[in-house]
């Protein structure tokens, strides 16, 4: 065997040390960050459940408005009927 031969399987050898070990950094990488998407999403499922209940909150404040108008108006109405 040539010296270039022997190189040649000294560096494929050591290149698949390297590949390896940088697949297992990947891996130690993608493992926290997989997890944390996994919680975004949680939070922005969250986020859009609280923002669904909270869509009626103009019609309540409507309801509020007209709820509290009521009372002034039915004496209003009685005034003109000659109740009181």
């Amino acid at each position: 065997m040539s010296i270039a031969v022997i190189l040649a399987w000294v560096g494929l050898a050591l290149g698949l040390v390297i590949a390896l070990w940088v697949v297992g950094l990947f891996n130690r990488i993608m493992l926290p960050a997989l997890e944390i998407k996994r919680y975004a999403d949680r939070i922005l499922e969250a986020g859009v459940g609280i923002a669904k209940n909270v869509d009626g909150v103009d019609e309540a404040v409507r309801t509020r408005e007209l709820a509290t108008a009521v009372p002034d108006l039915a004496v209003a109405y009685l005034r003109k009927l000659g109740v009181r």
